[in-house]
């Protein structure tokens, strides 16, 4: 299996496909409310759909950067990319949206594009930052999967009891 395949299979584990070794984004938010998403398990903690504004915020930044769409802005600050005025499923679909991008532009990419430099960080190839990606978004769905327990309101049924 190749290194394209590899992280395209990964995305999709964190997107739709059951396989991987947690829950899917699909299955972390199936049956959540509109107002659930909003909630915040504590003071200092992000409510799901913050979680889910970070995801897509860095997600789509290193997709433009993949497909030689140069993305300029800086961020000095990693709190603001828990922050937009998209509703909760506008930012559900988009994280769906973003995710099926990647999977097509792995599948349709060259295997070497994988080993050369990304365009944030020169000394690491795409292959290193994407695995990181792919981690980010497990780490992040993990979060939506335990804020759901902590609130009362995560079926085992779709994943971890």
């Amino acid at each position: 299996m190749s290194t394209k395949d590899v992280l395209s299979n990964q995305f999709a584990y964190c997107s739709h496909v059951n396989g991987g070794w947690f829950v899917t984004f699909e299955n972390a938010i199936k049956g959540l409310s509109s107002e659930d998403a909003y909630k915040k398990p504590g003071e200092s903690a992000n409510s799901i759909h913050e979680i889910v504004v970070h995801l897509n915020f860095w997600n789509k930044r290193y997709l433009e950067r993949f497909l030689g769409q140069p993305n300029n802005d800086r961020v000095e600050d990693n709190n603001v990319t828990f922050k937009n005025e998209e509703t909760w499923n506008d930012s559900a679909a988009n994280f769906q949206r973003i995710m099926e991008k990647w999977i097509a532009a792995l599948t349709e990419c060259e295997e070497a594009k994988l080993d050369l430099p990304n365009e944030e960080d020169r000394s690491e190839p795409w292959r290193v930052k994407l695995t990181n990606l792919v981690l980010h978004n497990a780490h992040h769905i993990g979060q939506i999967v335990t804020t759901r327990k902590i609130m009362g309101n995560w079926d085992p049924k779709y994943g971890v009891s």
